[in-house]
Parts: structure tokens; sequence; C-alpha cells
């Protein structure tokens, strides 16, 4: 299965060079370390509670410093338009990436509300120094950008420059798998099943990118799966600290089994969870195969809704 032709794709060699696979791992693994070291860098300088605000803020300046790397690696050395990440349209991509925040939401809901109405789930006391309840909304609703900021940054280095750069030398099928295992390892998952989810969502993001030839709703809904879980019902992120603003704050119920609450890991290390990125991925793989026998048969361009 090769990918060059796919126009998501093919965005990538619209510039003077295409970083090559294997390049791109390095420039990868590079703007991560970045990253981290700006967060480390900040910590130190204006140390906070871990899942605090503080922290929530500290984060989102790591992740647009490192968006702002990546673009110059791209204007630079690739000399292709930023817009070519999968970031056509900016007007009514904003809007799209909205959009993408609700859906993300609203999928992380499905898991957490059903183990919620099943008992897995139950209400806990808010951390020490904690905001919750109504109180929390106005913080909660600001804290909105950081989680942009955090899945913005990371779908673009993921599923816009890395991803990309794969398809331009590797099968398809390679492309898309070896991105997958990638971010779930970047993400520090040693569990199968949180690996398993992990690993799924990136499946889902790939090909709904494909699908629509843009980040920009897949940057959403990112950012409103974590956006959910951390700052609406007060769970642990992919195992981090619980943050200290939110509007509940849930926790597994005593008994209750890990495989099936995620424990300490959050609900993404749950099989509710990964059910429901197994069947997202299914319904994103399926539309974008259509588009592809679609495009295969000669169809109109009208007959595949994009973004592009």
């Amino acid at each position: 299965m090769s990918l060059r032709a796919d126009p998501f794709i093919q965005d990538a060699a619209t510039g003077r060079s295409v970083t090559v696979w294997w390049a791109a791992i390095i420039v990868f693994l590079g703007l991560f370390a970045f990253q981290l070291a700006v967060m480390t860098a900040l910590a130190v300088a204006w140390p906070g509670p871990d899942g605090s605000p503080a922290a929530q803020v500290q984060e989102a300046v790591a992740n647009l410093l490192t968006i702002g790397l990546l673009f110059t690696w791209i204007a630079w050395f690739e000399r292709r338009r930023i817009a070519t990440l999968g970031l056509r349209r900016p007007g009514r991509g904003l809007l799209v990436l909205l959009l993408g925040v609700a859906v993300g939401l609203a999928m992380i809901s499905v898991p957490i509300l059903f183990l919620w109405a099943t008992g897995s789930y139950q209400t806990a006391p808010a951390p020490q120094d904690a905001t919750a309840g109504a109180a929390a909304l106005p913080l909660v609703v600001a804290l909105t950008a950081t989680v942009i900021a955090q899945g913005a940054n990371e779908e673009l280095l993921t599923r816009g420059f890395l991803f990309q750069s794969f398809a331009q030398g590797l099968p398809g099928w390679l492309a898309i798998g070896l991105g997958a295992v990638i971010f779930a390892l970047v993400h520090g998952v040693v569990e199968p099943l949180p690996f398993a989810t992990i690993t799924l969502y990136a499946l889902f993001a790939t090909f709904t990118a494909l699908a629509l030839r843009s980040l920009w709703l897949v940057c959403g809904i990112h950012a409103g799966w974590n956006f959910g879980m951390g700052n609406v019902y007060g769970i642990p992120v992919s195992g981090s600290d619980p943050q200290t603003a939110s509007l509940v704050f849930l926790a597994p119920a005593p008994g209750s089994a890990d495989w099936l609450t995620g424990g300490d890991f959050g609900t993404e290390g749950g099989l509710p969870a990964a059910l429901t990125l197994l069947a997202a991925t299914a319904i994103a793989c399926t539309r974008w195969q259509r588009q592809r026998r679609a495009a295969a048969a000669g169809d109109t361009p009208a007959a595949a809704p994009t973004m592009h």
C-alpha cells in the first residue's frame, strides 16, 4: 500500500526537500527532548505542584515553543509552507478545531460515564488546594487553551511531520504502524492494555487526518480527550498526576479491576476506552478507504468531503 499519492502526504513533497524517514525520527526525538528541557527549566524557575494550573501553563509554553521550532524546520530545511503540515484553510480550521474539542470530550465521556454508571468509578474528594465544582468553571474554561496547545503539538509532530516523512519513504502500512507505535512509546506506556489504547488512538487520528486531508479536527479531538479526563472529570491523563482544577473528581471504586478502570494510568488504561477507540478507528479507516476507492474509480472530488 503506497500513500505517496494521497493528498495529505503529497503536501510533504511541495518543498525543495523532504526529511527522509530515519532523519525524521532524529528530528522528532530532538524536538521531544527540547520540549522536556523547556518544561524542566520552567519548573525550576517557577516551581509549582504537578497538575496545577501553573504546571499546565508551563507545559503549554513548552508545547508552543516546540511547535515554533518545528515550523522553523519545515520553513528553513524543507522549504515548504506551514499550511502543508495539515493546516490549510486556517479560518475554517479554527472552527473545526473547536468542534474537535467537543468531539474529543464526547469520545472520552463514553467510557468514563459507562464506568461511573456501572459503579466502577465514584466521586472522589478533591486534592488539597484543588478547585472544583462551579467555582472551577472559569479556570477550567481558560485552561482549554493549554490542552489545545498540547494536543496540537503532539499532532503536528506525529501525524503531521513524522507521518508525512514516513509515508514518503516507507510502505504505507509501515508508515502508519511505525508512527502509531512511536506515539505510544513516547508516552512512556509499557503495560499491554494502555499501550494498545494509545496505539489505537494514534491509528484513529492517522486515518482521520488522511480522510480529511487535515489536522485541524484531530488537534481538537486530542485536546478534548485530554481536557475531559484532566479538567472535567479529574482523572489522571496517561498516568500523570490529576489536575487540580476540575469540575468533578472521579476515581476507581474500591475493588474495581484496573483492566476496567485503568487504575492509576487513568481511563485510557481500561478496556472501555480501548473498545471506544477500536470502534472509532474502524469508522475512520472505513471512511478513508472508501475515499481511496472512489478516487481510484475516477469519481469527482466532491464525492469525498475534504478540508484541503
